[in-house]
């Protein structure tokens, strides 16, 4: 998918406006999933799954409740730099509520892949995603897809390409295009040997790191740089150089459910509600809090989907939070 001028909505930046009720009742509602529970990959009751794909293994968290509160499962894609410490506050909202399966995409650490056929694009993740959700069954039955961040970018781009299909579809923050310095990626990265960009790890976190000044945001950063499997990371950054969303999902005819929450330096909030409304039947939910609460933000809203059918549409408890957009 190359780049192209965008047709899109220009929203005004007062959709992100929200009353101070609704903000009151974001809090309350985030304040009352707070509880201590043990890391999720380290707990009997979590399945580790290797799911076979396309030259290799991914690897996926399947989490099940003896008595979930929930009407249907989840499948939750985390994004690009994702590691399990970093969704503790995911996994505390539904711990004990919502049968889940995690999903591990094939540039995190612990996908097993022959390094020397591995593709690492987005049509590639996101036949990951359709070949997870065929191998366990799911696309039998009723279940929420949620993505996050590169997660939702992998969604979008799978819906776009007919790769992938859900009852409901929610993205938090998707991101339109890869955050990372264009110049590095289209002059640097190509022709830098691995080893060497090991060499450049520092430089690197520098780069991204400059200007992030939230401390959960930074701490997230830093968890992905430490963790990235160098090679994975840059096939998969070299093939993406060109990615762009925006201007390209008005062909997807799926609902998509958009939400936001959260400002920082990655996420251009006012981004959301503008692919919301490229897209035909976009939604887009605001649910104002602060960054740090970014991954109990996602737990909340995938509980609240995961609490109702597909027949039922918008859950009751998140339809005050919904913004019209133009058509």
């Amino acid at each position: 998918m190359g780049s192209k001028i965008y047709e899109t909505f220009t929203i005004d930046q007062s959709i992100l406006d929200i009353a101070p009720e609704l903000e009151q009742k974001v809090l309350k509602m985030l304040t009352a999933t707070e509880k201590k529970v043990p890391n999720f990959w380290e707990i009997d009751t979590t399945e580790s799954l290797y799911v076979p794909v396309d030259d290799g293994e991914i690897r996926v968290y399947h989490f099940k409740p003896d008595n979930p509160i929930s009407k249907r499962s989840l499948v939750f894609v985390p994004g690009w730099g994702g590691t399990e410490i970093g969704f503790m506050d995911f996994y505390e909202v539904i711990h004990d509520k919502v049968e889940c399966y995690y999903i591990e995409t094939r540039e995190k650490r612990s996908s097993k892949l022959d390094r020397k056929k591995a593709k690492l694009d987005m049509s590639q993740k996101a036949r990951d995603i359709r070949d997870v959700i065929n191998y366990l069954e799911l696309d039998k039955e009723d279940f929420v897809l949620l993505g996050t961040c590169w997660g939702g970018a992998i969604i979008l781009h799978g819906l776009i390409d007919g790769t992938i299909d859900a009852p409901t579809i929610v993205t938090q923050d998707p991101m339109h295009t890869l955050w990372f310095p264009k110049w590095f990626l289209r002059f640097v990265s190509p022709f830098l040997p691995v080893f060497v960009v090991r060499l450049f790890k520092p430089i690197i976190r520098n780069i991204q790191l400059r200007g992030m000044n939230e401390e959960v945001q930074r701490r997230r950063a830093e968890t992905f740089i430490e963790d990235a499997e160098l090679w994975k990371w840059k096939r998969s950054a070299d093939s993406i150089i060109n990615f762009e969303l925006i201007g390209n999902i008005s062909t997807i005819t799926k609902e998509v459910v958009v939400t936001n929450g959260t400002k920082d330096k990655v996420h251009d909030q006012i981004t959301y509600p503008n692919m919301a409304a490229e897209m035909p039947y976009g939604r887009f939910i605001y649910m104002k809090t602060d960054e740090s609460r970014r991954e109990r933000l996602i737990g909340l809203i995938a509980l609240e989907f995961s609490k109702v059918t597909v027949n039922d549409g918008l859950p009751p408890s998140l339809r005050d939070f919904e913004k019209e957009l133009p058509r």
